[in-house]
């Protein structure tokens, strides 16, 4: 197919008046990077934007079993307050962001804690910490002790997260 200089050349020299079509100014969308693009293709793992949080709050409290259950509240707690805190990573699930900048996922982790393994929902949008939640469930590896750690800070200031395992250097774990 030649191009629209060789068609307007060879108009030019016939004497034809020959339209060209402007070029397509679209733009195009954003590659997503390989994380992105690889939860996207998850599409059953990742929670619909359109289910209620609130409803999963409400069906722990319908099934407590005591007053006490009823009457605690439920703490979703942040991934950045946990840094350096031993914990059991028993399974995650992926949700859909609703903030238009950073991670379209995060995931929100069921961590059993010590001292007496309570399990607590930590949420996380660092793109290292998902990629490692994801495959260590495609490794099987699930449950595992693990800490929250930062290596270094982004371009905001924010510290980046990543997990680790809790080594036998730090001690024994406290659960």
């Amino acid at each position: 197919m030649p191009k629209d200089s060789e068609v307007a050349e060879q108009a030019e020299l016939s004497g034809e008046v020959v339209t060209i079509p402007p070029k397509e100014t679209e733009p195009k969308p954003p590659a997503e990077d390989s994380l992105t693009a690889f939860i996207r293709g998850q599409q059953g793992e990742v929670a619909e934007r359109d289910s209620d949080p609130m409803q999963r709050i409400v069906e722990q409290i319908l099934n407590a079993e005591s007053a006490e259950a009823v009457l605690t509240p439920v703490e979703v707690m942040q991934a950045k307050d946990m840094v350096g805190v031993p914990f059991v990573l028993l399974d995650f699930e992926l949700q859909q962001s609703e903030y238009d900048a950073g991670s379209p996922f995060y995931v929100s982790l069921a961590a059993s804690m010590p001292p007496d393994g309570e399990v607590q929902i930590v949420n996380c949008g660092h793109k290292k910490v998902i990629a490692q939640v994801v495959k260590l469930r495609e490794l099987g590896a699930l449950p595992r002790p693990v800490k929250f750690i930062t290596r270094g800070t982004s371009q905001h200031g924010t510290p980046m997260l990543e997990l680790t395992m809790w080594s036998e250097d730090d001690g024994p774990p406290p659960f």
